[in-house]
């Protein structure tokens, strides 16, 4: 039986989830926003959402599409392959060591000292900022997947 289909069709799905997951939290701090009692809701929701469906479906993707190469027989050194991978670290580097912490001192703050605090205000701030930059980098990596660039 042929697995390449299947698991491109798992592949990408975990890509949608993924993508879909990120691109709905700012829907969720829009609506937080709105009325500041739903605010720290919205901010748990989107951590909940990043750390269970978000970040396991990203790594899923990634495993899926190694096979996929390997199933394929393409190689890592592609074009296309290789700026997704490059898009794909970059994504990486910013989410896990920027972004997650970012997330859950923001909550912290919200709960210790209210919305209206200054550490509260400079975490969202850079929340903000890395969000979209994640997002633009999750757009990146799906247009260069779906295009595939010969540079």
């Amino acid at each position: 039986m042929d697995f390449y289909l299947p698991l491109k069709l798992v592949h990408i799905l975990c890509a949608i989830v993924a993508v879909g997951a990120n691109m709905s939290y700012a829907l969720w701090l829009t609506i937080g926003k709105m009325n500041p009692a739903h605010t720290l809701f919205a901010l748990k929701g989107i951590k909940r959402l990043d750390d269970w469906i978000a970040n396991p479906a990203y790594i899923l993707a990634l495993a899926t599409g190694h096979i996929l190469l390997f199933i394929g027989s393409i190689s890592i050194t592609t074009p296309w392959v290789l700026m997704g991978e490059i898009l794909f670290i970059a994504q990486g580097l910013i989410a896990f060591p920027f972004y997650t912490p970012t997330l859950r001192k923001q909550i912290q703050a919200g709960e210790r000292h209210g919305l209206d605090s200054q550490e509260f205000i400079v975490l969202d701030r850079r929340a903000t900022i890395l969000g979209v930059t994640l997002n633009i980098l999750a757009i990146a990596i799906v247009a260069v997947m779906v295009i595939k660039p010969s540079f």
